[in-house]
């Protein structure tokens, strides 16, 4: 039998999108998907020291080619290991979801084209790539929740000063990614269709055929902080452990339990940003070289 020539297929994330969902269900197929020729690598395979993306592949953002213990395309064979079809998934590849210095972020994944055009020269292979999108209020809402939850507190007014709502410019970032020399076809939905667009995903990914594998599995939404967590956890700054401290007020004052879910947006700052994210999804449909996933028309 023929042997196929390799494909490489990068999920990119973006964050809050339901990113984890996606990588754990495809997880559980992993055997039966590396059986039928196509091997996956989660976020889990690229955190440890030494073996980030770019330090697999000899490279750092924004400078040339670096020495590594093993050339670049035997580190793509390695991955491989035979198979005609390598998926990577790494939200974490194309930029941070809020800056470690709380500096902030007016633009967002800056880098994401040029990480990808130095992975795709790294592996001598085009780079297919699939990215979520979200709605820009919603996105700020989880981001500020989830710097709380990872223990950095900061007030709500600076945040949005430093992380704006004209950011989350989702139209910039598909430009920027799909004209990335070495970069292939682009594949994009929104967070808001994931359930149903869902098969598509996977079958873009990893194949028609080795999507079959890939389980149905109910999403749990994370309904995110209260509006009481919220205010616990900015009211305990400076406590030992604000990791501790945002985890109990999560599970005490819980969204689950009856309590209003934190929204650091009014509904017309909500209706603003909804109108702009509309024209989004549209001129990202009109791209050349894009194609956006969208629920079939009952």
């Amino acid at each position: 039998m023929t042997r196929q020539p390799m494909t490489i297929a990068f999920h990119v994330g973006a964050h809050k999108t339901a990113t984890t969902h996606l990588q754990k269900t495809i997880k559980r197929a992993i055997a039966p998907l590396a059986d039928d020729g196509v091997r996956f690598y989660g976020p889990e395979n690229f955190r440890m020291p030494g073996r980030t993306i770019p330090a697999l592949f000899g490279f750092q953002s924004g400078k040339g080619p670096q020495t590594t213990d093993r050339d670049p395309r035997d580190q793509l064979t390695r991955l491989a290991k035979g198979a005609s079809r390598l998926v990577l998934s790494e939200e974490n590849f194309i930029g941070p979801l809020n800056s470690a210095k709380g500096l902030g972020l007016r633009k967002r994944y800056k880098a994401a084209g040029t990480r990808l055009s130095q992975l795709a020269a790294a592996t001598g292979h085009e780079i297919e790539v699939f990215l979520a999108i979200r709605r820009p209020t919603g996105f700020l809402n989880s981001a500020y929740c989830q710097m709380l939850l990872a223990g950095d507190v900061r007030p709500l007014g600076v945040y949005l000063r430093r992380n704006p709502l004209s950011g989350v410019d989702w139209v910039d970032l598909v430009d920027r990614i799909r004209q990335a020399p070495g970069v292939g076809a682009v594949t994009v939905w929104k967070y808001e269709d994931y359930n149903a667009v869902f098969p598509r995903i996977t079958a873009g990914l990893l194949g028609e055929g080795p999507a079959r594998h890939v389980p149905t599995v109910a999403r749990q939404i994370n309904p995110g902080l209260s509006a009481s967590a919220v205010a616990e956890i900015l009211h305990r700054e400076g406590a030992e452990d604000m990791r501790a401290v945002a985890k109990d007020a999560r599970a005490l004052l819980s969204v689950l339990d009856g309590y209003p879910p934190f929204d650091a947006f009014d509904a017309e700052e909500h209706a603003i940003s909804d109108a702009i994210y509309r024209q989004q999804v549209a001129q990202i449909a009109q791209m050349p070289g894009v194609t956006l996933l969208q629920p079939e028309k009952s």
